[in-house]
């Protein structure tokens, strides 16, 4: 039996315009139609909600996350992934990407399978739409919170079996620059799996190099990667310079409100243009969970809320941020989506329809998933959420079913 839901009289943002005094008909799990209100034809038995002039956008796309809520995607169990899901679309999110840490092979292959398995059951709450490897083929002077025990160069005697065995890979984070991981890099572009540049000390010629050889995207831009140095009294690029500058890399920011100050993310967007980044939480099982003592693959962490002085963005109650326990950097972040699109708009001179872009099309489009999800239109998944001003989350809607409401 067909099942109709019709969102009325919301300001939908596609999220290339606004439709103001809009609504969304959805059909089983895609959008029929969308439009101004005086177009409306609602089909007998549709269930009407009216939204009363509340934001309707795209669910939110999150292709960079390590826990949240309780659960931990390196934890491997259903459950974990369970109570992410669940948490997640209270935030806004309707789609996500577990992403791994550096740890021992055996329990990479075994979170990769977990997540394999749970993305053919429902969660009941946000999407799983693969699995993201970061680590362990990484820079050991850009570990940042990865484990060091576990950063080695790639062997394809041990990738390619977890690459053929699991088609839920879509994308791998690694350092160009390390011994072999340009052949894996030629390995994942022949596969379609995004290969992102991460935890790297690359130069620019080496950027270069990755890009050749099949490389696209950019981790956690400034978080875990080379800045500009001098060798013999010349400065030489790093992967920040590179970024920035090349047209055939898109990335990501964390904008939590800690790893990076508005000016910087300003300078990214700047740089780079709107159509080219998305937003990424990077967080970790504390997210939603508030401060206190954690763990991250095998890491003490510490979650509070202060900052320095210096930073562009003062300490505020609730603004928590994830460290290692000796306060040395950053471990992954405690935020969620409708925080990032929040602190957008309110530091980074963004208005509601661009910030919302950011995590909608832009990070459908750098993994390949625009025909899909990112974009109010018709035949679209029907993965929506909606908002007020304030982007508080009154709605979230995955696959066509309304799992979180706040009405």
């Amino acid at each position: 039996m067909e099942e109709h839901i019709a969102l009325l009289n919301g300001k939908l943002i596609t999220p290339f315009r606004e439709i103001d005094k809009g609504f969304v008909l959805i059909k089983d799990d895609l959008i029929e139609k969308i439009g101004p209100m005086k177009e409306t034809v609602i089909p007998e038995g549709t269930q009407t909600i009216d939204v009363k002039g509340r934001y309707i956008a795209p669910g939110f796309i999150d292709s960079h996350l390590h826990g949240a809520f309780g659960g931990s995607v390196m934890a491997a169990t259903e459950n974990d992934l369970k109570l992410m899901a669940q948490g997640l679309v209270r935030c806004g999110t309707t789609s996500f990407l577990p992403t791994t840490l550096s740890a021992p092979w055996d329990d990479i292959i075994k979170t990769v399978d977990c997540i394999s398995q749970a993305m053919k059951k429902d969660l009941q709450g946000a999407r799983i739409l693969g699995v993201h490897i970061e680590g362990p083929y990484l820079n050991l002077e850009q570990k940042g919170a990865q484990n060091p025990e576990y950063i080695y160069p790639p062997d394809p005697d041990q990738y390619l079996p977890l690459l053929d065995k699991y088609p839920s890979i879509i994308r791998v984070t690694a350092a160009p620059e390390v011994p072999g991981c340009l052949k894996l890099g030629r390995q994942l572009r022949k596969r379609n799996i995004i290969a992102a540049i991460g935890h790297s000390n690359a130069t620019y010629q080496q950027v270069l190099e990755a890009v050749e050889n099949g490389y696209s995207h950019v981790t956690h831009m400034f978080s875990g990667m080379s800045g500009v140095k001098r060798i013999k009294g010349y400065r030489i690029s790093g992967v920040i310079e590179s970024t920035l500058l090349l047209d055939e890399l898109t990335t990501e920011l964390i904008a939590d409100g800690h790893h990076l100050p508005p000016s910087l993310m300003k300078l990214v967007l700047h740089s780079k243009g709107r159509d080219k980044v998305c937003l990424v939480t990077d967080s970790m099982s504390a997210a939603g969970m508030g401060p206190g003592r954690y763990d991250l693959g095998g890491l003490g962490v510490i979650v509070e809320a202060d900052v320095p002085e210096e930073f562009e963005i003062p300490t505020q109650k609730d603004n928590y941020v994830a460290k290692l326990s000796d306060r040395s950097v950053f471990a992954s972040s405690v935020s969620t989506m409708d925080k990032l699109i929040r602190n957008m708009v309110n530091y980074c001179d963004l208005n509601i329809r661009q910030a919302v872009q950011l995590v909608t099309y832009n990070a459908a489009k750098i993994q390949h998933l625009e025909d899909e999800i990112g974009i109010l239109a018709e035949h679209k998944k029907a993965d929506l959420t909606v908002f007020d001003s304030d982007i508080n989350i009154k709605m979230t809607i995955v696959n066509g079913r309304i799992l979180y409401k706040s009405l």
